[in-house]
């Protein structure tokens, strides 16, 4: 959803060949289009409005309503909404630092279908981060990322493996889901098993 909102953007802005006048008039404009499909109901336009409120795109940045209209479009089963709740709430940049919220926002995601909600909800029960640090769940959450070919997932399952976190130590295990992660492209899989003189 993200991209699609700088797509319309880009779009709007003659693929940046604009004056800055008519580029901030644009974005001023797009924002008034989606938020007026976002009062009507839209889905996709609410999570785009949020986007919009905490870039500070078209509107000045007011990370409160950001919030308000990325909750509402969670509400109505976005998951993309739920994954930015949870990164402001993980980052801690915009407002203040809560693992436990964001760690619900991206359980949310997951539930939701995810697999970058899944990833992240991983990661927090592997870093007891917003959670109690629970090795299984976070093993249960990667599996499920990856089975949608999620190659970060991959590689940190590989990464349990090799480091025995919550399971013994299969060298074997690891190098196959490394292998997975590095053949969807994976930087850190591939030199894993490079260093290691395996193929991948």
């Amino acid at each position: 959803m993200i991209v699609g909102v700088w797509v319309v953007l880009l779009m709007a802005l003659g693929c940046g060949r604009s004056p800055a006048g008519e580029k901030a008039r644009a974005a001023e404009v797009y924002f008034e289009q989606s938020l007026a499909r976002a009062e009507f109901g839209d889905v996709g336009a609410m999570h785009d409005v949020g986007v919009l409120y905490e870039m500070g795109e078209g509107v000045e940045a007011e990370v409160e309503r950001a919030i308000w209209w990325y909750e509402r479009a969670a509400g109505e089963r976005n998951p993309e909404s739920a994954i930015n709740l949870g990164n402001l709430y993980h980052f801690g940049e915009l407002v203040e630092r809560d693992g436990a919220a964001a760690a619900r926002w991206y359980r949310r995601a997951a539930e939701l279908g995810s697999a970058q909600g899944m990833l992240n909800l991983g990661v927090a029960y592997a870093s007891g981060d917003g959670v109690e640090q629970d090795f299984a769940e976070a093993m249960r959450w990667y599996k499920q990322a990856a089975a949608k070919d999620d190659m970060f997932a991959m590689h940190n399952i590989g990464w349990m493996y090799a480091n025995g976190e919550g399971v013994e130590v299969d060298e074997a295990e690891a190098a196959e889901w490394m292998r997975r992660s590095a053949r969807w492209g994976y930087s850190p899989a591939q030199e894993w098993l490079v260093e290691r003189g395996l193929e991948w």
